[in-house]
């Protein structure tokens, strides 16, 4: 009787873990707050790990998260030629981490989640003094590869069985390091909608 239940039991559970959705796809859109705002877009892939853990990697590009000090710095030497200058720092990124989820309903599904990864910054500088354009030199201009680090949360929303709306805020922290001097913080509101396989 016993070895009966055992072996029914292990069926039943074999046909729930064939039926259920074991990872997922989404494509997201956000707008990025801070120092500077603009725009992001972007992707993200999970998997379950276990009924309350995922494994995700995401990746995307920010258009403009130039820091305060970028600017500040730009607009000193800018001054002393009697200029005005433009900060833009592009981040291409990709970080992979853990969520964490609790459903809260058959169609609601709240997370928060932990990523780390790397960030390529991309900084762009110009003067414009008299209609001419004069370029920074290497310490405003140019590329790096940085550390970021991501905190997050939101909730997934269900519908037409396998797709559903990813709502979510992204405070990522792309580290100083090398030319760097300071932190690029990044945040984005941002709504996903993906696909549950």
């Amino acid at each position: 009787m016993l070895a009966l239940t055992l072996c029914a039991s292990a069926v039943a559970t074999a046909q729930t873990a064939t039926g259920a959705t074991t990872s997922y796809a989404e494509f997201d859109f956000a707008a990025t707050l801070g120092h500077k705002s603009d725009t992001s877009i972007g992707g993200e892939y999970g998997f379950h790990l276990s009924p309350d853990f995922d494994v995700f990697a995401e990746g995307g590009h920010i258009g403009n998260a130039a820091t305060s000090q970028m600017d500040d710095d730009a607009a000193l030497i800018a001054a002393n030629v009697g200029a005005t200058a433009t900060s833009i720092s592009k981040i291409t990124f990709v970080d992979a981490g853990l969520r964490y989820h609790w459903p809260a309903s058959v169609n609601v599904d709240p997370y928060v989640a932990l990523g780390v990864g790397l960030a390529h910054v991309k900084n762009e500088t110009t003067l414009s003094a008299n209609s001419d354009l004069v370029q920074f030199g290497s310490d405003l201009n140019g590329t790096q590869n940085r550390p970021i680090i991501m905190i997050g949360g939101g909730a997934m929303v269900g519908f037409a069985k396998r797709y559903f709306l990813d709502l979510s805020y992204r405070f990522g922290a792309v580290l100083a390091t090398g030319d760097a001097s300071s932190v690029n913080k990044t945040q984005r509101a941002q709504v996903g909608i993906g696909i549950k396989f």
